[in-house]
């Protein structure tokens, strides 16, 4: 009689995690996936004690200009991004 055996992709745990390095309000912030939410992205960032708060609207620089990125946009996350969150009635 044979067993079988869980089959795994070739590879796939030897992989080291994804740390992705960026700032958010000058905090550094580890991300652990290249595609993320505006809410995850701002989530990972509280919870790293980045001085923001989840309602807060975020902004990520391309470039020389921030573009807003919503609670619910997917964007692609790249190593030394830069993020703003800012209350959403500060016009600064």
């Amino acid at each position: 009689m044979s067993t079988t055996s869980e089959r795994h992709a070739p590879g796939h745990h030897d992989r080291p995690p994804i740390r992705i390095s960026v700032t958010v309000n000058d905090d550094r912030v580890i991300l652990s996936e290249h595609q993320l939410s505006g809410a995850q992205i701002k989530a990972a960032a509280v919870k790293q004690g980045a001085d923001l708060q989840i309602g807060f609207q975020l902004s990520v620089k391309r470039g020389h200009r921030f573009h807003v990125v919503d609670d619910d946009e997917v964007i692609t996350v790249h190593e030394h991004d830069e993020f703003v969150a800012v209350a959403a009635d500060d016009n600064s």
